[in-house]
């Protein structure tokens, strides 16, 4: 069964790019990128201010969660990315920068590793690099050339942009640090 990621509108202005605890049903949908961090009993204060920082500096262009296992839809998104240990972090992008054309699929990152996220500073360049690879399009792009709406070509063509964006941080990033994945569904903004 198919489904959508539905980002409802917050009502009112956003005056921040970094959430404490938003649900999934009221993140503010003018974003393009957002990153999810879910840090599990044993959150790092360190990461946290880190990922705040990237998100004040990135503006509009990326809304950071850090969020909680109290969100009424962590079910669903847990399912959807595939999380299944904690700490982790997953980054996707509205479906003009993640999705396939034509395609009811979200192109997302994961990163679940604890030798990653216990190192902040790697963490953040990586993630600084996977979010210009969104934003460029260069994820999009790598979609278009996939004409099947094949999920194994999808995700070998996504891994390659990823890893090739990613080639300078190969010597520390193992390849099992990183997870490259496509979703049922895509990251829409659609106002109720």
């Amino acid at each position: 069964m198919q489904y959508r990621l539905i980002l409802s509108e917050q009502t009112g202005e956003v005056k921040k790019d970094v959430g404490e605890n938003v649900f999934l049903d009221d993140l503010p949908g003018n974003y393009k990128v957002y990153l999810f961090y879910y840090p599990g009993a044993m959150g790092s204060q360190e990461l946290e201010d880190d990922l705040r920082r990237l998100g004040k500096i990135a503006g509009q262009n990326l809304f950071v969660n850090i969020g909680m296992l109290d969100d009424p839809n962590y079910n669903m998104i847990a399912s959807h990315f595939e999380i299944k240990r904690l700490p982790c972090i997953v980054m996707t992008a509205v479906d003009e920068l993640a999705s396939p054309p034509s395609s009811f699929l979200s192109a997302y990152v994961r990163v679940d590793s604890e030798r990653l996220i216990g190192t902040p500073d790697k963490l953040i360049e990586t993630l600084q690099k996977i979010f210009n690879l969104f934003m460029s399009g260069n994820v999009a792009d790598a979609f278009k050339e996939v004409k099947k709406d094949d999920r194994k070509v999808l995700i070998a063509s996504f891994t390659k942009v990823v890893t090739d964006g990613l080639a300078g941080l190969w010597n520390f990033i193992k390849e099992t640090d990183i997870s490259f994945s496509v979703a049922d569904g895509k990251f829409e903004l659609k106002r109720h």
